[in-house]
């Protein structure tokens, strides 16, 4: 699914569920656990996410693995999986996580980088738009592999790019004018 259509739409009946039950944090907490456990474990994802096991199987396991999680939670992992969707799971559980930073004032900040931040480079990153922006905010990374170095920085329509290819072709554009 494509963030933006479905999955924004199951991410905002949830999210409006968990407010109406007082339950955001604990859906989003079950959630987030769901997740973990599709993409750190092999198993559990081949046999989730896989064709060759009928859904109702796939319920069974949801229910022993997860019984602690609320019904509602359950249920849309159930409704994903009636819908052939469960490959799309992540994708709501980052959608509902929007929903909640937009509701409590956290902007986010999608950072672009050729290799993974350092924890402390990601902090420092952070705390430097903090001060820049004047909220709070959730730094969310991705790893672009046709970077060939630097960074580029989305925050909400401004892109501040400090890559090396940007650095370059300004390079490029600065000689060729001489």
């Amino acid at each position: 699914m494509i963030k933006g259509g479905l999955t924004q739409r199951y991410a905002k009946a949830l999210y409006e569920l968990a407010l109406e039950k007082q339950q955001v944090q604990e859906f989003g907490d079950q959630l987030h656990r769901f997740v973990d456990e599709l993409e750190h474990n092999a198993e559990f994802n081949g046999l989730f996410c896989g064709k060759l096991v009928p859904a109702s199987a796939k319920k069974q396991v949801v229910e022993q693995i997860f019984s602690d999680f609320a019904e509602d939670v359950k249920g849309f992992i159930f409704i994903a999986l009636d819908k052939n969707r469960e490959t799309s799971i992540p994708q709501v559980v980052d959608c509902y996580d929007d929903l909640c930073d937009a509701a409590a004032g956290i902007r986010q900040i999608l950072v672009h980088t050729a290799v993974p931040l350092e924890r402390v480079e990601a902090e420092r990153l952070q705390k430097s738009f903090e001060q820049k922006l004047g909220g709070t905010i959730r730094l969310k990374t991705s790893i672009d592999k046709s970077m060939i170095g630097g960074i580029k920085v989305q925050v909400d329509d401004t892109v501040y790019d400090a890559s090396l290819l940007h650095q370059l072709n300004a390079l490029k554009q600065t000689l060729s004018v001489e």
